[in-house]
């Protein structure tokens, strides 16, 4: 549990660092038309951390690897990068780039791909942890569905 609970708190300042390190490039303000390009990036440093995680267990546990250990470690994982996604959400969204929110909003209604009505409900802090909270988990069972595939046998 130690080893989940460690990568799932690497997984989140990880999170947090990528928000911020797109903030500061100005994906969220100047280069905001870009921004969905390089935030779908984030799939990388993600994925490289659950197979590590995956990587790390199945060496600890040895003989007693088993797919399911994998299966059981992404979605214990995804529970806590979910959880743990809330108050990193918050903190960014409050402290870092507080106008997030109202900046997205204008840009999506002023380039033609919502209404004031439609961005305003889906570009605020409820349903992005909503959204974030949700993903985390299928996310982890998911990727370590397929990475599990390849590191179904213990090591030697």
């Amino acid at each position: 549990m130690l080893t989940t609970f460690r990568f799932s708190m690497m997984f989140a300042l990880v999170s947090l660092s990528w928000l911020i390190m797109e903030f500061l490039l100005g994906l969220h303000t100047v280069h905001i038309d870009q921004f969905l390009l390089y935030d779908n990036l984030f799939f990388i440093p993600a994925v490289a951390i659950m197979v590590w995680a995956l990587r790390y267990r199945r060496a600890e546990l040895g003989s007693a690897w088993t797919y399911w250990e994998g299966l059981k470690l992404g979605g214990i994982m995804g529970l806590m990068v979910g959880a743990l996604s809330i108050p990193s959400l918050y903190f960014f969204f409050t402290y870092v780039n507080p106008s997030f929110f109202d900046d997205f909003i204008a840009f999506s209604v002023g380039s033609g791909e919502a209404t004031p009505e439609e961005a305003a409900a889906y570009f605020n802090f409820k349903s992005y942890a909503t959204q974030s909270a949700l993903f985390a988990p299928v996310a982890g069972l998911v990727t370590n569905a397929i990475a599990g595939l390849f590191y179904r046998k213990p090591i030697a």
